[in-house]
């Protein structure tokens, strides 16, 4: 893909309104500046090292210990400060884009993260590809194939076969959220206004898949099935038979979705952190960011 279109992708987004409220932290407090950043979680994944939760936020990666009932926080790792956008994590890797912070590696140039990737669980960052030019919101990577890449830059998702050297053209695709299928890397998963749409020839093509419900996030279990939220403030997911169920309410609107190793299906709300193993029927709640003033 040639280098001047993503280049006009990435100036569009200094005047996306996506940006609103996302401007850097400079506040000279550490408990201020973690306040700010955990009002704007954009992912999460499952973090190998603690069995807890990583959480990709306004102002860094932060760590939560354990999906225990006495889960502590810990953070931004490194003291890195970065605006974790696109964050998705797959076979012991990191990913991630967004926006420089300022406390971030002087290789973090420009306004615009580029793609990103971590080898040691959020510690340090290389530059992967279209540094100071792109920032990309969602990110998919299948656990089948590594090196395969989607990413969404305002309306259009991207592969890459090689790890992100090189790119396609791209496919218009209006995404919220995206998924690679684990087991099959030709697949992947888009949420859209209008509902789910599917490619099955790796991102070439997508199709509304009209059995399933409208999502604004999706995520996938051990088996392979997914779980989504809803437009309606609840979560929906996919039974064996490929049926799909309605769950149970969480409060006000989710941020970021993921689905831990062992099912426990973790959200950001308008409380925090929850957990729930019963498809939302009940909540548990692992982390309550403090308001700042």
């Amino acid at each position: 893909m040639p280098r001047r279109r993503l280049a006009a992708f990435a100036a569009l987004a200094l005047t996306a309104p996506l940006f609103t409220g996302c401007a850097l932290i400079r506040a000279e407090d550490p408990d201020h500046d973690t306040k700010v950043a955990l009002e704007h979680i954009h992912g999460l994944a499952s973090d190998p090292e603690t069995g807890g939760l990583l959480i990709a936020s306004h102002g860094g990666i932060y760590q939560l210990d354990a999906l225990t009932r006495s889960a502590e926080l810990s953070g931004p790792v490194a003291g890195n400060d970065f605006d974790a956008m696109g964050f998705t994590a797959v076979d012991g890797q990191l990913y991630a884009s967004g926006h420089p912070g300022p406390n971030s590696p002087d290789h973090f140039a420009g306004q615009n993260l580029g793609l990103i990737r971590s080898d040691d669980n959020a510690r340090t960052w290389t530059n992967v590809a279209f540094t100071g030019e792109a920032d990309f919101h969602d990110l998919a990577i299948s656990e089948s194939d590594p090196n395969r890449i989607y990413a969404n830059n305002f309306g259009i998702v991207y592969r890459s076969d090689d790890g992100g050297r090189t790119w396609n053209d791209g496919v218009g695709v209006d995404a919220r959220d995206m998924l690679a299928d684990p087991d099959d890397s030709d697949t992947v998963y888009a949420t859209t206004p209008e509902g789910l749409y599917v490619s099955r020839d790796a991102g070439a093509t997508f199709e509304l898949d009209e059995t399933a419900p409208r999502m604004v996030l999706i995520a996938t279990n051990s088996l392979g099935l997914l779980v989504g939220t809803s437009f309606d403030n609840t979560l929906v997911y996919q039974l064996p038979s490929g049926e799909w169920a309605t769950g149970g309410e969480y409060e006000g609107a989710a941020q970021a979705l993921t689905v831990t190793p062992g099912d426990e299906i973790a959200l950001v709300d308008q409380r925090g952190v929850v957990t729930t193993r019963d498809f939302g029927t009940t909540w548990e709640e692992i982390f309550r960011p403090e308001p700042h003033t």
